[in-house]
């Protein structure tokens, strides 16, 4: 469990865990603060007459990056193309060229498993509370592998 009064250091630090995806459950297992706990941090940025608090907004931003960027790039590329012939200047080529590699760099990060590890640890998370539940491992692991279409 963490040490009382170690809310100002661990509060950033959950904030930021969940923003990149964790569950509250897995943030208590590895900061050892309660997941009532995280709750009601969480539950503290939220405001009146709002549906999400701003743990999730944060989220929702973070995860909408990559297609803002994708958005943003093509409507350059369309305002490049519909300029005349030799009217671009370097400028603008180097914001195109700049802007097209961090749209390259977030698919490659999505493709080689960010998003997989979620769907993973999302997997992992109903295996156990279904273990708790009274399931054998084996047929935890037949769920499991039916989340992640191993079957």
């Amino acid at each position: 469990m963490a040490e009382k009064g170690a809310r100002a250091q661990l509060e950033n630090v959950a904030r930021q865990m969940f923003i990149d995806g964790k569950s509250l459950s897995a943030i208590e297992t590895e900061l050892g603060v309660s997941r009532q706990t995280l709750s009601a941090w969480k539950g503290l940025t939220k405001k009146p007459g709002e549906d999400l608090d701003e743990w999730d907004k944060a989220r929702a931003r973070k995860a909408n990056f990559g297609l803002r960027m994708e958005a943003l790039l093509e409507r350059e590329l369309t305002f490049a193309e519909e300029k005349q012939p030799g009217a671009i200047d370097s400028s603008l080529m180097d914001s195109l060229t700049k802007l097209g590699s961090l749209v390259v760099k977030f698919k490659q990060a999505e493709s080689n498993g960010y998003f997989k590890n979620k769907v993973n640890a999302a997997a992992d998370e109903v295996a156990k509370a279904v273990k708790k539940g009274g399931m054998t491992a084996d047929q935890a692991k037949e769920i499991k592998d039916k989340i992640l279409g191993i079957v």
